[in-house]
């Protein structure tokens, strides 16, 4: 069987941000994002747990058309709680 590992960055003008999404297959197995004009370098990056972990528990709930919006709702998601005080690192 073979797997196949995709690694995809995006610009998301809507957020300013840099975001990367790694895939198998279909499944989103790490999200990394750097925000506005962070240096951005996602060359070792597999991803940020706490945010795969927040696009994993609220994915049912995003309203995206497709990943990237999803993603992108993820990190709001997380901001928005880091915000209250949650410490989601």
């Amino acid at each position: 069987m073979r797997v196949v590992q995709s690694r995809i960055e995006y610009w998301s003008d809507d957020y300013d941000r840099r975001v990367l999404i790694v895939k198998v297959g279909n499944e989103i197995v790490g999200i990394d994002f750097m925000q506005g004009d962070e240096p951005y370098d996602f060359t070792n990056s597999s991803g940020l747990p706490c945010i795969l972990s927040v696009y994993n528990a609220s994915r049912v709930y995003l309203s995206g058309n497709d990943d990237l919006e999803c993603v992108n709702q993820a990190i709001n998601i997380w901001f928005d709680l880091s915000n209250l005080g949650l410490d989601l690192r």
